[in-house]
């Protein structure tokens, strides 16, 4: 970690992110995450009070700014349709290290995650589909169509995701991708 008391941090998010991204809630244990990151229990509460329920939320809050900031700001930024749907597109394949990378908002709702954690990042999905619809309406999409386009969009993301992990082939998830912007990109 670094030095600097922002930087630790960030360096111990970075940790909790990956190890709930692989295992969800139920799947990571306060000894796992002593292993990872080499703290102590002690440090671990030292940082977070609440233990593993604070330590989910500041994962789905820190999930939240990379996803504003890869993904659903370049919906709002200026620019045609089909410059803000590829924006979309290609932050969409960073989070998810095209296809090789599990879903922390998948994993962490799957199983037991606390509420205030689960709520974090079902606003986060609602505020992309909310981003996505906006930016088709903006753009010239009719208004009455365009909550159901981004619903469906990310479906096709997240469901594209799981299936290509599942089958092991990232490749169908890039192409899933592909597929769906040259769609979005339409009137």
């Amino acid at each position: 970690m670094t030095d600097s008391p922002k930087g630790a941090r960030d360096a111990l998010l970075d940790q909790l992110h990956q190890l709930f991204r692989e295992g969800g809630f139920d799947g990571v244990s306060i000894g796992d995450v002593s292993k990872l990151t080499g703290l102590g229990k002690s440090s671990l509460y030292h940082h977070f009070p609440g233990g593993k329920d604070d330590m989910a939320l500041a994962v789905a809050e820190r999930a939240g700014q990379r996803l504003r900031a890869a993904v659903i700001a370049p919906l709002g930024e200026p620019g045609d349709r089909e410059q803000r749907i590829a924006a979309m597109i290609s932050g969409t394949a960073i989070i998810y290290a095209g296809g090789e990378a599990p879903c922390l908002i998948a994993a962490m709702t799957a199983s037991g995650t606390p509420e205030p954690a689960r709520a974090r990042l079902g606003a986060l999905l609602r505020e992309w589909i909310d981003a996505l619809a906006a930016a088709l309406v903006e753009t010239g999409a009719a208004p009455d169509t365009a909550p159901a386009r981004a619903f469906s969009a990310l479906a096709r993301i997240e469901g594209g995701l799981m299936i290509a992990r599942a089958l092991r082939a990232p490749l169908l998830f890039t192409d899933e991708l592909a597929r769906l912007e040259a769609e979005l990109r339409q009137g």
